[in-house]
Formats: structure tokens, C-alpha cells, sequence
């Protein structure tokens, strides 16, 4: 789902802006929250990662049309200490306590080093990438993971599936070379008994990753199932995170870190790109490219993407821009 469209057309930043904003706006949500919402799914298409990006919006919006989901939340502190804080989302869409939070803990960062956010009480909070990009665009380097309730039974599972699919980033700032950022989900295989059987190392290594998500987006952030399941009114309320700021100045000169990692990316660029692609890219590197072109000629929509976004569009009575 995340590569480039073999058939597509391309909408511009303004009117897919537009569009998406226009959605949230009809179904209740404020003008701020929309456009929150809509600035942080937008910038993860200009990335190419369609499956986090404004391809959510159907998913989103039917959740508060069906009542599943706050469609004017309001994100409160609950805990905080100098260097952390603990936010409820109200029930509302995750982006918004993930991006007041991921804020906060930039500012804490600034002032003390470090400043870590939990977020509970909320839906689904997109890719992680989101907010990593805005830590390193401050100059910090970032880290952000989320987990949820798990509604499967362990009964006849294999304990792979208590990793679920969770994702998480790390990224770091940049000066002239394209930023090193990490934005995945903990599974990387298809699950399939005979790819397990061949390939244990890869399995566990992703179990480990999405037990780790788990410990911090889910229960270090108060997201457990009792929690939930006694004082949860909102049915879609079912995720958490954990998002941390990292001043690089407390370890290191700005100057020499960014010297640093542009020498590292100079590097691993002079390699030899991986069998089957043609250039030796960083992970982050190839939607930073994205990213810049995609502002001046617009951002490629594939068919099913188009569909998801008319279907809800009509739904709601919003037209869309093609």
C-alpha cells in the first residue's frame, strides 16, 4: 500500500487540504481539531505512507458519524512532572492529544533534556512518523510508539500475536542531507506457519519490537483492558502512546551531531544499494524526496484512495476537487 500507484491522479496540497478538512468539519468536529487533524494525514501522503495519510478519513469520520468516536474532545492533563506528562484524549481521534502532547514534550526537552508524554483515552493516532517530524523539526531527536487494547483471545494463537501490529519511529535532525527517519509497524512478515518455521529470528525479533510497543503505548500508558472496559463510554477509545523528545544539545554540540549524521548519510550513500533497488537510501531519505517534490506537483492518489475519500465525501455532502 505504501508505494507510488501504478494509476493515479494528482491533487494538489491545497485542495486535498481542502477536502479533508471540509470532511471533519461536517461531522462535527471544530475548526481547530479539523485542521490539526488534517495538516498531520496530509504530510504523511506527502511521504508516500497512504495507508496512515488522509486514506483514514473514511475510517474516521464514519466512527464519529456511528457514535463510536468524540467528535469535540478535549485533551486534559492528568499527570506531569518536569521532564513528562500523562494526557486523556477524551475519546476523540488520537492525532490530537498526540500532537499537544509531542509539543509539550519538545518544550520540556528545550528546558530539562529530556520530556517524554503518555496518551490514553483516544482512537487510533496515525503513523508514527507524524510526530518524530515535528520533534526534528525542532531540532530534537524523537521517538513515538503506540499500542491498544487487544480484542483477540490467546486461546489457539501463537504468542506472536500478542506483539500485534504496532508502530513505532525514530528520528533524528538534520543539515544538508536528507533526515534518518524510521517509520514502521513491529510486524515485517506475513505470518504464514511456514514462514515461521524458516525464518524463527525474523518472527521473534518482531514479537520483541511489538511487546516492547505494547509495554509503552499500552500499559505504561494506562491502557489496559480493565481500565477500559469499566471507564471507557466511547467504543473506538482503545489506543495509546508514548512519544519522547531527546535535546541533543545536553549530549553533544548541535553543529558536530549534524555534521556527524550528514558524514554517516554521505556514507551509506557511496554503498551499494540493496539487491532489487537502485540507490543506497536511508530509511527516511526517499520520502523526504517525496515530500518536496509532491508540495510543487501534488500528491499521487491511487483509484482506491480516490474511492474512500468520494464515498465519505458523499456521505457527508462535501464535493470533492475532482
Amino acid at each position: 500500500m505504501n508505494v507510488v500507484p501504478k494509476e493515479f491522479i494528482r491533487v494538489s496540497v491545497e485542495d486535498l487540504t481542502n477536502l479533508t478538512r471540509a470532511i471533519y468539519l461536517k461531522v462535527g468536529m471544530s475548526e481547530e481539531d479539523a485542521t490539526i487533524i488534517t495538516e498531520l494525514l496530509v504530510h504523511t501522503d506527502l511521504r508516500g505512507v497512504f495507508s496512515h495519510g488522509t486514506r483514514q478519513t473514511f475510517t474516521y469520520a464514519t466512527h464519529v458519524i456511528e457514535g463510536n468516536m468524540n467528535p469535540r474532545p478535549v485533551q486534559k492533563v492528568v499527570q506531569e512532572s518536569p521532564t513528562t506528562v500523562v494526557i486523556d484524549g477524551d475519546g476523540g481521534l488520537g492525532h490530537l492529544p498526540c500532537y499537544m502532547g509531542t509539543k509539550v514534550a519538545i518544550a520540556k526537552a528545550k528546558e530539562f533534556g529530556l520530556g517524554a508524554v503518555t496518551t490514553r483515552n483516544h482512537h487510533h493516532f496515525g503513523s508514527a512518523g507524524k510526530y518524530v517530524h515535528m520533534i526534528i523539526k525542532e531540532g530534537c531527536a524523537g521517538f513515538s510508539v503506540s499500542s491498544h487494547v487487544f480484542n483477540v483471545e490467546a486461546a489457539n494463537k501463537d504468542v506472536c500475536h500478542v506483539g500485534g501490529g504496532s508502530p513505532l519511529s525514530f528520528g533524528f535532525p538534520y543539515k544538508e542531507q536528507p533526515p534518518l527517519v524510521v517509520d514502521m509497524a513491529s510486524n515485517m512478515l506475513p505470518g504464514t506457519d511456514e514462514l515461521k518455521k524458516s525464518y524463527p529470528a525474523a518472527f521473534f525479533k518482531s514479537l520483541g519490537l511489538g511487546a516492547s510497543c505494547a509495554a509503552l503505548g499500552k500499559i505504561l500508558a494506562g491502557v489496559t483492558d480493565l481500565y477500559y472496559r469499566d471507564a471507557i463510554k466511547w467504543p473506538a477509545s482503545n489506543q495509546g502512546s508514548f512519544i519522547l523528545a531527546i535535546n541533543i544539545e545536553n549530549f553533544l554540540p548541535m553543529d558536530l551531531f549534524l555534521r556527524e549524521m550528514d558524514a554517516y548519510t554521505e556514507f551509506a550513500h557511496q554503498c551499494l544499494p540493496m539487491p532489487g533497488q537502485d540507490r543506497p537510501l536511508l530509511p527516511g531519505n526517499l520520502e523526504h524526496e517525496y515530500e518536496k517534490e509532491w508540495r510543487e506537483i501534488g500528491i499521487p492518489v491511487g483509484p482506491e484512495h480516490q474511492k474512500s475519500l468520494i464515498r465519505i465525501a458523499d456521505t457527508v455532502g462535501v464535493k470533492t476537487p475532482w
